[in-house]
Formats: structure tokens, sequence, C-alpha cells
């Protein structure tokens, strides 16, 4: 064998090393791929479960405030009703001085 030949045979069998080592690279490369998206998937389905339970409680905040609300006003209403039908005690002397 010449040093042409083993210069070749050493070229081919570093050219096939050189492919499996990027088939393996891109098959790495895929499965992490791969594990990421199923990540991001689960990740996602959390988000949307806590995007709807916060939504859920939005709503209840709304409804219990929107009560408090309508409690307020009736005590309110109350209080202006009670208060015009108050009388002034002792008017009438009020009135003469």
């Amino acid at each position: 064998m010449g040093s042409n030949e083993v210069a070749g045979l050493i070229a081919i069998a570093m050219s096939l090393i050189g492919f499996v080592t990027v088939w393996i690279k891109v098959g790495h490369d895929k499965g992490r791929t791969e594990e990421l998206i199923s990540t991001l998937k689960e990740e996602l389905k959390e988000s949307k479960s806590n995007i709807a339970e916060i939504k859920t409680k939005t709503h209840s905040l709304e409804l219990r405030f929107t009560e408090f609300m309508g409690e307020i006003r009736a005590k309110f209403d109350f209080i202006k009703e009670a208060v015009s039908d108050l009388k002034p005690k002792g008017g009438n002397r009020a009135a003469k001085k």
C-alpha cells in the first residue's frame, strides 16, 4: 500500500466518522427538540388551566363586589330616608328665635 492509498483510506474513514457523528448529533438534537416541545405543551396546558381558574375567580369577585355595592346602596338609601324622616326637636323654638 502506498502513502496515497493510506491517505485515501484515512480520508474515507474520517468522512464516515464525520457522517456518523452528524447523524448522531441530528438524532440527539431531534430527541431534545421533541422533549422540549413536549415540555412546552405541558406548560401551555397548565397555563390554560391557570387562566381559566383566574377567569372564574375574577368573575366570582365581580359578582361579590356587585352584591356588596348593592348592599351599600340599600343601606345608604335607608339612611337617607331615615334622616329625611327625622323631625327636628324643638323646631318651633329654633324657628322663633
